[in-house]
């Protein structure tokens, strides 16, 4: 069986390695050969896209901005999985809102901008909220958080969303899997950190996590969907408001590496290839430290000194400032101990300085 991945990032690099067990050869196509195009059976550039699924059983993607031949190409030969639909929506923020409002999910209200000056203004009206690009951006990029203190500035004029700012108790996030049956299964949720829109660590399980579990069932069924979705969550007053979702692997699942019966890796691919998915356990609590916009050399020792750390390097070309260059996977025997062993892997990082590096 061949297994088609787009894009050549460490999730691609992740699910390769991780499925290294099976009977599957993976090619990969990009523009730019990132991580995984050196451990894939075969590379292909972007301008081979129609040999590319041609030479695939299915192909998958693990980031949402891809090039439209593509995506409709391999969704004209019925290999395309998660559904062109899924990532469609994904690529413009305005999109992704109103089909979650119109399906009745849980969303902070909205409102659409043509312009910058005209997303400030909505934003003004909301009192506090935050203005993102409805195009590309993520960890943070193209967002603005407007109060009433707020004085405009000049930005792109480009579409916006405007959202009402959400004064949560917390984050949280769901890893869950849908195979073309419409077999659903769910790890456990996930408290997830993050500062400056960037996800620095995360512990699961959480409690109260019953609404989040049914709205990823009910988001998945709605889409048809085939393979593992992220949702990130936000938590106000224990209810469940959807942040985003992300059609693909994602950075809060990482955790399933070494505190589960099964990652997400594995999962997404059983499901995209057809195979059996199977019900998920945790093991034992367990999350995740990002390593951004820094080397490990000399702190791989002392991370893996802690006892019950993995390391996770991505192999990309260049460290430099918000770029997430690996991770450390931590589990123990409570919530409490992977909490205080988390801060001490952030210490070993980052010392007092977390900010520099994801600036």
């Amino acid at each position: 069986m061949k297994v088609g991945i787009i894009g050549s990032g460490q999730l691609g690099y992740m699910m390769i390695n991780t499925m290294r067990r099976y009977p599957i050869e993976f090619y990969v196509i990009d523009d730019n050969k990132g991580p995984s195009a050196f451990i894939a059976d075969k590379f292909f550039d972007v301008s081979q896209y129609k040999e590319f699924v041609d030479s695939c059983d299915y192909v998958t993607y693990e980031f949402e901005h891809i090039d439209k031949n593509i995506l409709e190409y391999a969704d004209s030969k019925g290999k395309l999985r998660p559904s062109i639909k899924a990532v469609e929506l994904k690529q413009d923020r305005s999109l992704e809102k109103k089909y979650l409002k119109d399906h009745g999910f849980p969303i902070a209200d909205y409102e659409y901008a043509e312009t910058y000056r005209d997303a400030f203004n909505k934003a003004k009206n909301f009192g506090k909220a935050v203005i993102k690009s409805c195009k590309g951006g993520y960890d943070g990029k193209n967002q603005y958080f407007i109060d009433n203190s707020s004085r405009f500035e000049e930005h792109p004029d480009i579409p916006y969303v405007v959202e009402k700012f959400i004064d949560y108790e917390y984050e949280a996030s769901i890893i869950a899997v849908r195979d073309a049956n419409g077999k659903f299964y769910h790890f456990e949720p996930s408290f997830n950190y993050n500062q400056n829109g960037i996800l620095i660590y995360n512990i699961s399980p959480i409690g109260n996590t019953i609404e989040m579990i049914d709205i990823a069932k009910k988001l998945m069924d709605s889409l048809e969907y085939i393979g593992v979705m992220g949702i990130e969550y936000y938590v106000v007053d224990g209810k469940v408001i959807i942040n985003e979702y992300a059609p693909r692997v994602h950075n809060t699942g990482h955790h399933t590496l070494t505190g589960s019966s099964i990652s997400q890796f594995e999962e997404h691919i059983l499901a995209v290839a057809g195979m059996n998915i199977v019900r998920p356990d945790l093991f034992v609590p367990s999350g995740i430290v990002n390593i951004i916009g820094t080397d490990i050399k000399e702190k791989i020792g002392p991370v893996l000194n802690l006892g019950n750390t993995n390391i996770y390097w991505y192999h990309k070309n260049e460290v430099r400032g918000k770029r997430k260059m690996g991770h450390v996977n931590v589990y123990g025997e409570s919530y409490n101990a992977v909490e205080q062993k988390i801060r001490e892997i952030i210490e070993i990082l980052y010392g007092d300085r977390l900010e520099d590096f994801i600036q």
